[in-house]
């Protein structure tokens, strides 16, 4: 079954997160990188699947929160299932290069440098 894109065309590719929430952000996706069981790239975003924790869940719960504030094309959801739990995060068909980027970072591939400004 194909799944339903969760992301918004309808707003521009900006990030307009501020410059002190940039460290607390890169604290919690180097969190939720350490505690990836696994990704998978769709054909609208990525599947990024973590154990069933509620530290775990809060983290991605704020994340996708966060994230969604500053970045408004982004679409996410969590969704637990069978003693995981999913994140759902997809994009525009714009963000192909991005996607692909955050696929990359979060599979062990490159610096979080690469992703920076993808936050």
């Amino acid at each position: 079954m194909k799944r339903i894109p969760l992301y918004d065309a309808t707003v521009p590719i900006t990030c307009t997160i501020g410059d002190e929430e940039i460290p607390e952000r890169v604290a919690l996706v180097e969190r939720m990188r350490s505690e990836l069981d696994r990704i998978e790239r769709t054909d609208d975003g990525l599947l990024l699947h973590f154990p069933a924790r509620p530290d775990v869940e809060a983290d991605l719960r704020r994340f996708a929160v966060d994230e969604k504030r500053c970045c408004r094309f982004w679409g996410f959801a969590v969704e637990e299932s069978g003693g995981s739990l999913t994140l759902h995060w997809d994009g525009p068909p714009e963000s192909a290069a991005l996607l692909d980027a955050l696929h990359r970072w979060f599979g062990g591939e490159g610096s979080l440098a690469d992703i920076a400004g993808l936050l």
